[in-house]
């Protein structure tokens, strides 16, 4: 059993290291998701029930519980587009065919902008970053191609 939990170690670590380097190149940054957070909270609460003093399952479920929280932070990078949440990974920008900025304005609140990326696969990525969406399409325009359709959508 030892064996298994250090391959599971190495794994998450290697996991922890990519989330690092990935979000080390964001640029703009999205609002965290806290339901990533929330996730972590609650495994972290029901493995409080089940203790241990063998060292290699504690690393697994401090490991695990750092990738939880490092989901929760996402945005636009310089290389490619960090996403955040329970599937989080990185998109790259070839990969985009669409984007829709749809502004939150909200009155005496700083302005807010939802950003939906559709890919070649069938699959949509949506952010929220507390910026304008002007901003957030000027630094897009740099980093997409011309093939990419960028729409301003409203609520």
């Amino acid at each position: 059993m030892s064996v298994i939990l250090i391959i599971v170690d190495i794994i998450f670590f290697l996991g922890a290291a990519f989330n690092i380097y990935w979000q080390s190149q964001i640029e703009i940054k999205s609002i965290y998701k806290v339901s990533s957070l929330i996730f972590a909270a609650f495994i972290g609460a029901w493995l409080l029930f089940a203790p241990t003093d063998q060292l290699s399952y504690i690393i697994m479920v401090a490991l695990f519980m750092l990738l939880n929280i490092m989901n929760g932070v996402g945005g636009i990078g310089s290389k490619k587009i960090v996403i955040n949440g329970f599937y989080s990974g990185v998109l790259d920008y070839s990969q985009i065919i669409h984007v829709t900025l749809i502004p939150i304005e909200l009155q005496g609140s700083k302005p807010k902008v939802a950003v939906i990326f559709n890919t070649k696969r069938p699959q949509q990525v949506e952010m929220n970053f507390n910026a304008s969406y002007k901003d957030i399409q000027k630094f897009l325009d740099k980093k997409l191609s011309n093939e990419v359709s960028v729409e301003v959508g409203q609520i």
